[in-house]
């Protein structure tokens, strides 16, 4: 399945509408755990991978300073491996978004995602390709609240189809919402799909999709 819809441009404007102001100074940190399930063709080959479990860790913060964008770093493992093949999709996004919406009820943000691969490929045991290239995607996220619940649903997505490589990658999720002395828990699960379709990527071709479940915790303060 994939999922390629075009936000480029709704994102890239994001900084041209009015954005949502924080009342205070923000800061959220998460960790997902994502079991990953690979499939599709590496120079002209479709190997079979063996099924990973990978991280994903992110810190953002958030302001009320208008027009200055809010910041999200993340890193996301997405290596596989099989025999003498290796796949390793590994990236960092560097995610400048802006509040459109934030509410009790539902959440807006919208930006731009530099996303910096830095795994390699290898075939064969001899073969190797170090990724390390990036792009700049589209990146919007959501969050509607089920009001007096505690429960929310979710999704975010970062998307590049401007040029001949179509990257994508999305979450779509339902979590609880834990209010804390000190922080609020956020507990979320979902789904999670990530497309590398690339011609010389940082000399790689590929077609790959590595998509799965994923569980994870945030807290915000």
């Amino acid at each position: 399945m994939k999922f390629k819809p075009s936000i480029l441009a709704v994102a890239l404007a994001a900084p041209l509408a009015l954005p949502a102001q924080a009342d205070l100074l923000g800061a959220k940190a998460g960790l997902d755990l994502f079991f990953v399930n690979t499939s599709g063709s590496l120079e002209a080959d479709s190997p079979a991978w063996d099924d990973k479990s990978r991280l994903s860790a992110y810190a953002a913060f958030e302001h009320f300073v208008p027009l200055l964008p809010n910041v999200m770093l993340r890193y996301n493992q997405m290596g596989t491996g099989k025999e003498a093949n290796e796949l390793d999709l590994s990236n960092t996004d560097f995610v400048f978004y802006y509040q459109l919406l934030d509410n009790s009820g539902v959440e807006l943000d919208l930006g731009v995602n530099y996303r910096l691969y830095s795994g390699e490929v290898r075939q064969g045991g001899w073969n190797q390709e170090d990724l390390d290239n990036g792009v700049v995607m589209g990146y919007a996220r959501t969050r509607v609240n089920l009001v007096s619940t505690g429960l929310f649903v979710f999704a975010d997505v970062s998307i590049s189809t401007f040029t001949s490589d179509n990257i994508s990658d999305y979450q779509l999720g339902m979590g609880y919402g834990l209010d804390l002395p000190l922080f609020d828990l956020n507990l979320k699960a979902g789904y999670r799909q990530h497309d590398f379709d690339v011609k010389g990527f940082s000399g790689v071709t590929a077609d790959v999709t590595q998509d799965g479940w994923f569980m994870g915790a945030e807290l915000t303060f």
